[in-house]
């Protein structure tokens, strides 16, 4: 049975919601009906937090008003991988957008305690004013944030409904409009309530999937000036930091960091849980919007120290007198004027005494930044070659440059950060070569050539129409339209 009729999809609504409520609304007798006409796999457990593989024309139902990009950020718990690495956030989305299972292994997805039971969750004065709006309520993505207790927007605590989210129960689509009926209101208190706020604001912001800064290297740049790290920078003073963050957070009743190596974990780049980045943010004062759009500093707090080590030493000043005005230890005052710490501060004439020389990496990235962008030409696909996606592993195999050399070389890494590209968008340019292609050779356009030469799935064609439309000239846009 094809799909005439799809509701609308409420702000901040799960996929999970849109569809109970398209099950209730179409007067299905039974669930498995509803099921074979939006599920590839009819017997397959809604997932109430993601999404599963859909049929065409319910997702095509589903993205009337919206792109398949647009969906998975916004009606989804993608933005739990916010703070992934680029490249790990990006497989993420692309598996989501995808509907690939793949996507529970590269996101952060907090590991549900044991005994803990977990259930979609409503708040109360939410539900009300759903009613009052759109003449009923539906399930909430910002109220199922693991370690959140209260609404994001009111502060009550949140309910837990009898809708349980694990893989034993019985596939079903529950509306949140038959489940709720409980609406006393119990609020919590102030940490909680402030805390759920900023957690909620961070989780509503755009994602942007291409911020090649981690979160580890953030947080520890935001500490810059603080008691948490040395005179110089380099050095974090995690026990400190532990102790104040405890005392912070003493009246929150379930606290996502308890721990000072879990602490220790996030600066090193080893834990993503949104919840718990946004606890160490929210301790350092970090404005949401500077969170959600990360930045390192152009210098480092060790580069801003070695200067003015250089700086007072070329005004005449001892290493002693440098050490006293700046509070810091002779013994660190003395190597950074020595060229000790690598090569910046280094003085002209000086050398190490052993040890290899350290290379300019400035001078290697200035060099490389050229091949670079000629090693994305070949890869994007010119004078008629094939296309392929332009990742770092890539560029770093065709040049022969070893892992994490790159980091090293931001020139060349934002280069190739400007080609990145979600799967859709690849595939729109693939098909667009390949009907070139074909054309040119003076061969029969149909699904067979565009499939041997691709070896896409019509499913996969249906998913980067949307992209395939913004790029491609509108007669072979609509040649590909006619082959499907």
């Amino acid at each position: 049975m094809g799909i005439k009729y799809f509701p609308e999809a409420y702000p901040d609504e799960l996929i999970y919601s849109m569809l109970a409520r398209y099950y209730v609304h179409s007067g299905y007798p039974a669930y498995i009906f509803c099921a074979e006409d939006i599920y590839v796999n009819k017997r397959v457990r809604p997932d109430m937090e993601f999404i599963n593989e859909m049929k065409s024309g319910a997702l095509d139902s589903m993205c009337r008003e919206m792109t398949m990009a647009e969906l998975v950020e916004k009606h989804t718990m993608f933005p739990y991988a916010r703070f992934l690495s680029c490249e790990r956030r990006n497989k993420a989305f692309e598996a989501l957008c995808n509907m690939s299972g793949d996507y529970n292994n590269l996101l952060a997805i907090p590991k549900q305690k044991k005994g803990e039971r977990k259930c979609l969750r409503y708040c109360p004065i939410c539900a009300e004013k759903d009613r009052q709006l759109y003449g009923e309520t539906y399930w909430h993505r910002s109220h199922q944030i693991a370690g959140v207790r209260v609404c994001p927007v009111h502060g009550c605590r949140l309910k837990d409904s009898s809708v349980v989210i694990t893989a034993k129960s019985s596939p079903s689509l529950i509306t949140a409009e038959q489940e709720i009926k409980e609406m006393d209101i119990t609020y919590g208190n102030r940490i909680e309530v402030q805390l759920a706020e900023y957690v909620g604001k961070v989780f509503q912001s755009d994602v942007d999937i291409k911020n090649p800064v981690s979160v580890g290297q953030f947080l520890h740049s935001q500490m810059a000036g603080t008691e948490y790290r040395s005179v110089r920078g380099e050095q974090r003073n995690i026990q400190k930091f532990y102790d104040d963050f405890l005392a912070f957070y003493k009246e929150l009743p379930i606290q996502g960091l308890t721990e000072q190596w879990q602490i220790q974990k996030v600066f090193n780049n080893y834990r993503f849980n949104c919840f718990e980045v946004c606890q160490i943010a929210m301790f350092l004062n970090i404005p949401i919007e500077k969170l959600c759009n990360m930045e390192l500093p152009d210098k480092t707090q060790e580069q801003i120290f070695d200067d003015k080590v250089k700086e007072l030493h070329e005004q005449g000043l001892k290493y002693p007198e440098i050490a006293r005005k700046l509070n810091a230890s002779y013994n660190v005052v003395k190597p950074v004027g020595g060229g000790r710490y690598g090569k910046y501060g280094y003085k002209k004439g000086t050398h190490q005494k052993c040890g290899a020389k350290p290379k300019d990496w400035e001078r290697i990235d200035r060099e490389s930044l050229p091949l670079v962008k000629a090693v994305i030409r070949e890869l994007w696909g010119s004078r008629g070659k094939r296309p392929h996606k332009v990742t770092e592993f890539a560029v770093r195999k065709k040049l022969e440059i070893p892992n994490r050399r790159l980091e090293l070389m931001p020139r060349c890494r934002k280069e190739i950060l400007k080609y990145q590209e979600s799967q859709e968008q690849y595939w729109a340019r693939e098909i667009i070569w390949a009907v070139n292609k074909i054309q040119k050779e003076g061969k029969t356009l149909n699904w067979k050539q565009v499939r041997v030469l691709t070896n896409m799935r019509k499913d996969n064609v249906m998913a980067c129409l949307p992209c395939l439309k913004e790029i491609a000239e509108p007669e072979l846009y609509g040649l590909v339209q006619a082959l499907l």
